[in-house]
């Protein structure tokens, strides 16, 4: 059983996307730790967000027990006013405060949705979104080793279409600070887990992605150069570790391309379970029963009952007969890349519409959505406001994925072939409770399992 373990988080990063540039040469670093370990594809929460996604790692915990179900939710108890979820919102321990609880210490190094940092006995550099430096360090002794290296708490992005070189030596700018700074925290602090993401990734994956996946974009070589620097300081990471401290990858969804973004508040506008705009110019001034639906950002749509809001006027029998109706209807909708309706020529829209039980399981599942839609290949789900369009153009040409995220252990082994059928994505959940495994720390109450060869390890 190691007595340490690093987790290098590299947000946003395809398990095939790493796996071909390792096998191509661009990752070398990466590649040779590929080859003494398995690199597992993970499956992320939904919604596929970061926020959602990053929460759920640091707890071991769904959405219905941890309480972060999007970018932005409702606030509880509130009507129709909306927060960012932080730390503050966070109902279930995260992995400092489990392994303080074993009398260990964490260094956890720009984990989005950890602002403002902790009053704890560890080291807490938040991640994105971190409005104040002076609020996303702790201890606060940190505060000027970190501008000392010049650290951003995120990327600068500018305005990418018109300079998206611009864009890219600002993330390769970030990425060195961030680099530097970690080095020196995880070097000069002591730590029991040590957890480090990248981030520049992510945002080079939204407004670049076109270059990363075609050999002809006029920035592919440059777009392959910044990830020869993503390489170059995992290395640097990995060469912090021991030899028998134990190292793990994980990023928190995959990346695929996207050529159209989806409305869904238009949509509901449109199909008469929203009111228009003229009687609901906002969200927050409130709804009537005009409204029987409406949805938050990605595609979260919450059914108007009265027992829930103020304005509602569904009971639960007619909101589950429209949860039906709704779901059935929007796995029904095409597009043209013009038009949208079941009856258009084209490809769908939507692959799923969950309902929230089917995802979520704890005592803040009433807090959530009540039906979840996940985007088809290629199409962005949107809940914004306003507008009326249903098909909108954006400067992103890359978008989250729930499929294809990276889980990988050194020293774990693949599983054996079965039949050709490749084996069955392991969950965000199962994170958590595997880093923990395999430094001797198993912490009751998780949703998910030791995995990777670790669940053998530590105390039952």
């Amino acid at each position: 059983m190691a007595e340490r373990a690093l987790i290098i988080g590299i947000d946003g990063m395809p398990r095939t996307l790493l796996t071909a540039l390792a096998a191509e040469g661009v990752l070398p670093r990466v590649g040779g730790l590929l080859a003494e370990g398995y690199c597992a594809e993970l499956r992320a929460p939904v919604p596929e967000i970061s926020s959602t996604s990053w929460a759920t790692f640091l707890t071991g915990t769904n959405p219905g027990r941890h309480g972060v179900f999007g970018f932005t939710d409702l606030m509880p108890d509130a009507g129709y006013r909306m927060h960012f979820p932080n730390l503050a919102h966070l109902r279930q321990p995260p992995l400092w405060a489990l392994t303080a609880a074993a009398g260990w210490r964490t260094v956890c190094l720009n984990v989005p949705g950890t602002y403002p940092a902790p009053a704890a006995d560890c080291v807490v550099v938040s991640g994105f979104v971190a409005p104040r430096m002076e609020q996303a360090v702790t201890p606060a002794r940190l505060l000027p080793v970190l501008r000392g290296f010049g650290y951003e708490l995120d990327v600068e992005v500018g305005d990418v279409a018109k300079d998206p070189e611009g864009f890219l030596g600002r993330a390769a700018r970030a990425l060195r600070a961030r680099t530097d700074a970690m080095e020196h925290l995880l070097t000069h602090e002591p730590w029991d887990l040590g957890v480090a993401v990248i981030t520049e990734t992510d945002r080079v994956h939204h407004f670049l992605w076109r270059a990363v996946a075609d050999p002809a974009d006029p920035l592919h070589g440059a777009v392959r150069d910044f990830y020869r620097l993503v390489d170059s300081c995992v290395g640097r990471l990995v060469d912090l570790c021991r030899d028998d401290d134990e190292l793990f990858f994980v990023s928190d969804h995959g990346f695929g391309p996207v050529d159209r973004q989806f409305y869904v508040n238009s949509w509901l506008r449109e199909a008469g379970y929203l009111a228009p705009l003229s009687a609901a110019p906002t969200l927050a001034a409130g709804l009537d029963a005009r409204t029987q639906a409406f949805a938050l950002d990605p595609a979260r749509i919450y059914l108007h009952r009265e027992k829930r809001f103020a304005g509602g006027g569904l009971t639960d029998s007619e909101a589950e007969a429209l949860a039906e109706e709704i779901g059935a209807e929007l796995s029904a909708l095409r597009s043209d890349g013009e038009r949208v309706g079941a009856e258009v020529d084209g490809p769908l829209l939507i692959s799923r519409v969950y309902r929230s039980d089917e995802l979520y399981d704890g005592p803040l599942v009433d807090q959530s959505a009540d039906l979840l839609a996940l985007p088809a290949p290629g199409v962005q789900l949107r809940g914004g406001w306003e507008g009326t369009a249903l098909l909108r153009s954006d400067t992103l040409t890359g978008t989250h994925t729930r499929e294809d995220a990276v889980f990988y252990r050194r020293g774990a082994q693949a599983p054996p072939e079965a039949a050709g059928v490749s084996p069955e994505p392991f969950d965000m959940v199962d994170v958590a409770p595997t880093v923990l495994a395999s430094i001797g720390i198993r912490p009751l109450g998780l949703d998910g399992r030791a995995v990777l060869g670790t669940g053998e390890v530590g105390p039952e």
